[in-house]
């Protein structure tokens, strides 16, 4: 490894520190996600450090401790022994140990406060479980913190006592980790003013967390993965009529509490499609009131059968407009060679730009409502809806599979044009079990077009002009009682050329993790997609600087 360590932006009146422990989707196991998140205001002290997900933790402190410091020592240190480093990303820590080996448990046991988990893959969750016995001779427990559903799969699939041992305070467990289930949408009755909602997570840095769809999984797969003891609850997902394995016969018990966090909208009780959530993380500076926002992994709002990404940038583009929002952390796990049939509940630079060229809408009607500066003979702005639909049988035209289980090659779409972009409206703070203001969604129409030269496009795959229509029926979130829903609105997503917008994100800084290495020579698959990325921002009109993130960089916010 290189002694030389990137450094993205300027400590100097920063509000953010992010280390990177982990940048790719795999398949190597030593680099995947893991983010070390503190406050650029607090010092270096007892609790002042959380991460963001632990694909990879310890074993990458280590190496990056490696490069200032022997990896062990056979020798114990003196009684006040410190070492403080004067450069990479752990500068100004006061060291008691002598190796990286000792001081990396330092920062694992007495720095980092809690673990934010954004869905409960093992590339995003392994080291935290893997590195829970270090935790023996600590004094408290580290907490996990989640929204309900991501605890459930780890509490059912990680600490169960067989894929590893409880060390939880739950169930029986020994109490080396502790669980905080977050409310999804923030609490709104904690905190005030812009704070409201937000739960402290550390020193100096509070967080808030929305649901959004990462993949589902289908019939054929979902068979395979049935068990023929008591966690056979998949099953019980499934029509009727189809019974259960080759007799019929009844279905054995579900797991006690394995939907409890799922609305009824997203198990489709018909076709067994199962929803795989993720999160997004806005995490807040409580001196300088600068947020970051955090995805973990998430499909495109124009593909998925339960778009909920919209509900976070509309967060967002307030946020921005109203210049809290200084940067994003989201995933562009492939280039835009891969099709959609292919994404498996990932982004690709044509459908990451369609993503924010929607928050860029959002950011420009948030501003106009702000200044009331509506441009001379515009549309009168309209508030989103509080829920989308797809019906079922669009949902399966959209994303088939084939008898083996391999999706079908289906036309790829075109770059997401809203050409009347919702108005921010307030955000409704519902409890976990509700889903946000996007449940499904009805799509109307589709037919094939010639291959246009629109933002995103790259081969001359067949495209759909697609138009979605949003309703205001299906469920909602709970939300404090005299408060009346939003009205309905009706979007167009076009798939004609969009318009060049003027830069309204000029000064948000997208840094790109969980991309997925080929492991081939050539051109990293982070370059290629760095420069389709910028490509398709300038063409866009976006005005985003985008940052591929790397293994021990230190960015600062």
């Amino acid at each position: 490894m290189s002694p030389e360590l990137r450094v993205h932006g300027k400590q100097d009146n920063a509000s953010f520190q992010v280390i990177v422990l982990g940048a790719t989707g795999g398949p190597c196991e030593d680099n995947v996600t893991g983010l070390l998140v503190r406050s650029a205001q607090a010092e270096w002290r007892k609790g002042s450090v959380i991460a963001v997900d632990a694909g990879a933790h310890l074993g990458s402190i280590v190496r990056l401790l490696e490069q200032y410091m022997p990896r062990a020592s056979n020798k114990t240190p003196e009684a006040g022994h410190t070492t403080v480093l004067k450069s990479g990303p752990f500068a100004g820590i006061k060291f008691p140990q002598i190796s990286a080996k000792a001081n990396a448990l330092y920062i694992f046991r007495e720095l980092l406060h809690s673990v934010l988990i954004t869905h409960p893959h093992l590339d995003h969750l392994s080291a935290i479980a893997i590195n829970t016995p270090a935790l023996e001779y600590g004094r408290e427990a580290k907490a996990i913190v989640a929204l309900p559903s991501t605890i459930e799969a780890i509490k059912t699939h990680i600490f169960n006592d067989w894929i590893w041992p409880n060390l939880s305070d739950e169930g029986h467990g020994v109490g080396f980790v502790t669980y905080r289930r977050l409310i999804e949408g923030g609490n709104p009755r904690l905190g005030s003013g812009d704070a409201r909602g937000y739960v402290n997570v550390c020193d100096g840095l509070a967080t808030k967390c929305w649901s959004v769809s990462h993949e589902y999984s289908f019939p054929t797969r979902r068979m395979s993965r049935m068990s023929d003891h008591d966690h056979g609850y998949f099953s019980t997902m499934g029509h009727p009529s189809h019974g259960y394995g080759p007799s019929g016969a009844a279905p054995p018990p579900s797991t006690p509490g394995a939907y409890a966090s799922q609305p009824q909208s997203a198990v489709d009780t018909a076709h067994m499609f199962e929803p795989v959530s993720s999160s997004a993380f806005f995490i807040r500076n409580d001196e300088t009131g600068a947020e970051l926002l955090i995805f973990g992994d998430i499909e495109p709002d124009t593909v998925s059968i339960s778009p909920r990404n919209h509900v976070v940038w509309e967060d967002a583009a307030q946020k921005f407009a109203a210049g809290h929002l200084k940067a994003v952390f989201i995933e562009c796990s492939y280039d835009d060679s891969v099709r959609d049939a292919d994404l498996y509940g990932h982004l690709c630079p044509r459908h990451l730009i369609a993503e924010l060229r929607y928050l860029a809408n959002c950011v420009i009607n948030a501003r106009k409502v702000a200044g009331h500066t509506l441009v001379e003979g515009a549309e009168p702005l309209k508030a989103p809806a509080n829920t989308m639909h797809l019906s079922i049988a669009d949902a399966k035209k959209k994303r088939k599979r084939g008898a083996n289980g391999d999706l079908q090659k289906t036309p790829e779409l075109e770059a997401t044009e809203f050409a009347t972009p919702p108005s921010p409206r307030p955000l409704l703070s519902g409890y976990v079990g509700s889903r946000s203001p996007s449940a499904s969604r009805r799509k109307t129409s589709h037919h094939s077009v010639p291959e246009q030269g629109s933002v995103g496009m790259k081969s001359a795959t067949p495209t759909r002009k697609r138009s979605v229509q949003f309703s205001g029926t299906g469920p909602s979130m709970n939300v404090p009682s005299g408060t009346a829903p939003p009205p309905p609105l009706n979007v167009s997503i076009m798939g004609s050329l969009p318009k060049k917008l003027d830069e309204p994100l000029k000064g948000l800084v997208v840094h790109i993790i969980h991309v997925k290495d080929t492991m081939m020579d050539g051109p990293s698959p982070g370059e290629v997609i760095l420069e389709e990325l910028r490509a398709q921002s300038e063409e866009a009109g976006l005005g985003v600087e985008f940052d591929v993130t790397s293994y021990g960089e230190s960015i600062w916010v």
